[in-house]
């Protein structure tokens, strides 16, 4: 082999390793993106579906069957996830007051709280829900319901209303 041929040789040799090692690097980088690209799909599907799974019974309640006296009866009830905890509040409004859960125990089967007492008067409940999810997304119609329960009324810590039934549902504001 004489020297230009020789120096062809290599060089072809140069451009044929070039070009194994550009796809390489190619392959390599297209195998990173695809990788990183279903990664992010997983964890937003993931992420997503976490979210969507959590229990949310935010909204407001009305009893089905509701006192003569108090055809207004309702409460409000929030809930919230703070550090992985679910965190709730709400109320049982009137035409005077606003009586503010004092305690409350919300689990994905049961509701229960006791109001603060306002000028001798407070309000308790024990429930059951009957469905779980996301209530605020849920796709059922407003004025379902999803709770059953007895809610009673004290007055100077005598019992003067309790009612057991279900509960309407709406999301609230």
């Amino acid at each position: 082999m004489t020297g230009p041929a020789m120096l062809e040789e290599i060089r072809a040799a140069a451009s044929t390793q070039t070009f194994d090692n550009s796809f390489y690097i190619m392959h390599r980088f297209l195998s990173c993106v695809v990788l990183l690209f279903v990664t992010a799909v997983c964890l937003d599907a993931q992420h997503r579906s976490n979210h969507s799974l959590r229990f949310n019974p935010s909204g407001d309640y009305h009893p089905l069957n509701r006192p003569a006296d108090d055809l207004g009866l309702q409460f409000h009830l929030q809930v919230r996830y703070r550090g992985g905890r679910r965190v709730a509040w709400g109320d049982v409004p009137t035409v005077a007051h606003f009586y503010r859960f004092k305690s409350v125990s919300v689990t994905e089967k049961h509701l229960r709280f006791s109001t603060e007492r306002r000028h001798g008067v407070r309000y308790d409940f024990a429930g059951s829900f009957l469905r779980r999810g996301d209530f605020t997304t849920s796709l059922d119609i407003p004025g379902s319901v999803p709770l059953t329960g007895r809610l009673r009324k004290f007055v100077k810590g005598k019992k003067v209303m309790e009612l057991t039934t279900s509960f309407v549902y709406y999301v609230g504001c």
